[in-house]
């Protein structure tokens, strides 16, 4: 086999990867667990997914547009290349995900969580973060970021902010780990106090 056509054999397959037709998208309804499933090239615009486990799902090059999300997991689950605008994630667990090359604009992120997340080149103007978890999450990446609401949101030493962002003018919070430590030992003495035989 000649070599441009090797190359032409791999395109056509890597295209068909990509922009899988509807008729073939995996379904995504609310309340089900699709933890693992690959959605890559789907379009699933106006989907409602909510409550759903989505987590280590793979979504490359996948339309959410116009979705609802809210309180869902997607836990390690991977946006490169996705369209999110106008999706809503409210109170959703993106712990440890991954954001790459993706539209977040106009999507409503509140009390979401994105602890240890990753956003790189990543557009998130007019998105509401307001109240939303960023521990150890990377933020270097987030594009239009001053166009963005933080209000709320929580972040620590180990969250990498985007270049000339001023995390507490943009009304977010500063959690200090070693403040979590202190409540944690607090906890245990009030549990040994409660454990101490009571005289009768």
């Amino acid at each position: 086999m000649r070599a441009p056509r090797l190359f032409e054999c791999l395109a056509a397959a890597l295209l068909g990867v990509l922009f899988a037709t509807a008729a073939g998208a995996t379904p995504i309804a609310p309340n089900t667990n699709l933890s693992g499933t690959t959605h890559n090239g789907e379009n699933h615009n106006g989907a409602n997914g909510s409550g759903s486990d989505l987590s280590l799902a793979s979504f490359l090059n996948t339309n959410l547009q116009n979705t609802s999300f809210v309180g869902t997991s997607f836990v390690t689950a991977s946006f490169s290349l996705s369209n999110l605008r106008f999706t809503n994630a409210t109170g959703a667990d993106f712990t440890g995900a991954t954001f790459s090359l993706t539209n977040m604009r106009d999507g409503n992120y509140t009390n979401a969580i994105f602890d240890g997340a990753t956003i790189t080149l990543s557009n998130v103007r007019d998105v509401d973060f307001g109240g939303a978890s960023f521990l150890g999450a990377n933020l270097s990446g987030a594009l239009l970021w001053n166009l963005a609401d933080w209000t709320g949101a929580m972040f620590d030493a180990n969250t990498v902010l985007p270049a000339g962002m001023d995390p507490l003018a943009e009304g977010m919070l500063f959690v200090d780990e070693p403040q979590t430590v202190w409540l944690l030992g607090l906890g245990l003495l009030g549990l040994g106090f409660y454990g101490r035989p009571r005289s009768s």
